[in-house]
């Protein structure tokens, strides 16, 4: 990150430093590697058993199942008011490319969003992490939660397509989007704490 905090954009104007962008970055397989070799693996799925770490490492799963039946607020890696829940199931889907919509916004910042976190299953927390980072779904925020260009980047939202678990089509059609928030600041606290967890159940990428 010091190196990082030296690096700016050549040629354009830049409200900072290249710190966010490498944050993310460098986060990515630090959070999706375990999830794909164990939360993913999880009851023997086989479409992704060729990386399936369970066998090998027993005590990590054994942990990650543990953590995974709860709810997200109890989970070792959780902080008390750093993630916001919000979904968004008007159809047709908002362009996410334009910027974060203003009533999405609104919802990631209402007072229930960090409640809708803390309550929310660790699975499905899982599943909008590593989905909304294989797939793009990352958005930069101001401090006040909006897409605001040109301005520093203070927060991160999260975001993945909800399915529609009663359908019978393949693949399932959506129905919605699924949203997470945090700041940048507690993005990194997550992280550490996230990988603390991961050392103290003997995870081996």
């Amino acid at each position: 990150m010091p190196r990082a905090r030296c690096i700016f954009q050549e040629g354009q104007d830049q409200p900072g430093p290249l710190t966010s962008t490498f944050l993310i970055s460098m986060s990515i397989p630090m959070v999706t590697l375990p999830l794909e070799r164990l939360e993913r693996c999880q009851n023997g799925q086989e479409e992704v058993d060729y990386v399936n770490d369970r066998p090998i490492n027993e005590k990590a799963a054994g942990a990650f199942d543990k953590v995974l039946d709860g709810v997200f607020g109890k989970a070792s890696f959780f902080k008390d008011g750093a993630w916001r829940y919000a979904t968004h199931e008007t159809l047709p889907l908002p362009k996410l490319v334009k910027g974060l919509p203003e009533d999405i916004a609104d919802a990631l910042g209402a007072d229930d969003a960090a409640k809708k976190a803390a309550n929310m299953p660790t699975k499905q927390w899982c599943k909008i992490i590593r989905n909304s980072m294989a797939h793009g779904g990352i958005a930069y925020l101001d401090e006040h939660g909006r897409s605001s260009y040109g301005t520093p980047v203070k927060m991160y939202a999260f975001f993945s397509g909800k399915p529609d678990n009663k359908s019978k089509i393949t693949p399932k059609p959506l129905i919605g989007l699924n949203f997470l928030r945090i700041s940048e600041n507690d993005y990194f606290d997550f992280l550490r704490l996230w990988v603390d967890w991961l050392e103290k159940i003997g995870f081996r990428a």
